[in-house]
């Protein structure tokens, strides 16, 4: 073998040993590259799951207190409509339904909290979010109860609630309030 040939040989397998390097850091690369993006996921479920089961402690403390629950559902309302926040880029992370139940219940709060302007908000992204409803265990439409409750005081809706697939509560309650309204 001449020399030329020798250095040919030795110059191509050197390229080769060098091109395969390459590509096992490219591979390794790859994959920790994956690995941080699934730990970074990880991380943010658990965040999430630890911010919807603060907002419910609170809901739970709130129902269980008379003096300080409109401040206690407003901070639940708060903290389980911040945790979505948390998701945002993921949302494939967590079943719709479940993210339409922590938004209503959010609503819900927020309403038995008396902060309606929030609660409107909260409503209209919701519908925006959403194209669908929630059904009560009852047969209710969450959209129709928090559309009824938000427009109590819409003259154009008394007498038109009992038509609406509300709870027989909130019927009930709207008839007193529009009975007590006229007198």
């Amino acid at each position: 073998m001449n020399i030329k040939f020798k250095n040919l040989i030795i110059i191509s397998l050197t390229s080769c040993s060098l091109i395969s390097c390459n590509i096992i850091n490219d591979n390794k690369n790859a994959r920790i590259e994956t690995s941080i993006q699934n730990v970074k996921i990880s991380n943010a479920l658990r965040s999430y799951n630890k911010c919807i089961d603060d907002g419910k402690s609170f809901d739970n403390l709130a129902s269980s207190k008379k003096e300080e629950a409109d401040s206690l559902y407003n901070k639940s309302a708060k903290i389980l409509n911040d945790c979505d926040a948390l998701i945002q880029n993921n949302l494939y992370m967590v079943n719709e339904t479940e993210r339409m139940k922590i938004a209503a219940l959010s609503i819900q709060n927020y309403i038995k909290a008396g902060n309606l302007v929030q609660a409107s908000m909260n409503f209209k992204n919701f519908q925006n979010t959403f194209k669908t409803d929630l059904i009560y265990k009852n047969g209710s439409s969450f959209i129709e109860n928090v559309e009824t409750i938000l427009a109590h005081n819409d003259s154009n809706i008394s007498g038109k609630f009992a038509l609406i697939n509300n709870s027989k509560v909130i019927r009930s309650e709207l008839n007193r309030l529009n009975y007590w309204s006229k007198n």
